[in-house]
């Protein structure tokens, strides 16, 4: 059976991300709450500019392993690559991730991946995600693995730095970082 990824916000690292995955044989849900992301995406079309990705994503989406929707789906993985813009104040505004990780509950189950890929403060894991992961009733670290790997890749050359870049894994517990590292290196 094909492992399933739930890739949570489409824009310059989730669309890559999710179009990798699918081309390397992982069946990927893209979700999005812009409509005409999630549209465009089951066109096999993209809404955002980067070399090369419009290929990818209509080979992806035209295999059947690449598709949009506005809500989560149950999955083995969930990979969270929200916006974290910075406010007026010159914090980072979680609003996103924290929706993003509210979303994602009701469809959790045990052995289950979770990733925060979205830029986040220190501590974001523990005292942001973790609270709200543990509503799903989920032995957190144990049923549930987690972890935060920041994705760092430049415009115009994403497809190349997912791949070429180093990853940063910052798992609960080694469990979670490992299980995360073998995901990454299907590419």
């Amino acid at each position: 059976m094909r492992k399933k990824i739930c890739i949570i916000g489409l824009g310059y690292i989730g669309l890559p991300t999710a179009a990798m995955f699918a081309t390397h044989g992982y069946e990927i849900v893209g979700v999005d709450i812009n409509k005409k992301v999630v549209d465009a995406l089951n066109r096999g079309e993209i809404t955002i500019y980067e070399p090369y990705l419009d290929i990818m994503v209509h080979a992806a989406v035209t295999s059947g392993n690449l598709r949009g929707s506005s809500s989560p789906e149950e999955a083995e993985a969930f990979i969270i690559s929200v916006p974290t813009p910075i406010t007026s104040e010159k914090k980072a505004d979680m609003s996103y991730v924290k929706a993003a990780t509210e979303s994602i509950v009701p469809y959790l189950k045990s052995g289950n991946l979770v990733i925060l890929e979205s830029t986040s403060p220190p501590g974001t894991v523990n005292n942001l995600l973790l609270p709200i992961l543990e509503k799903s009733g989920l032995k957190i670290g144990e049923e549930l693995l987690v972890a935060h790997s920041p994705e760092r890749v430049l415009p115009g050359k994403i497809l190349i730095e997912l791949v070429e870049n180093p990853r940063i894994i910052g798992g609960i517990n080694r469990r979670s970082a490992e299980a995360v590292k073998d995901l990454y290196r299907t590419f």
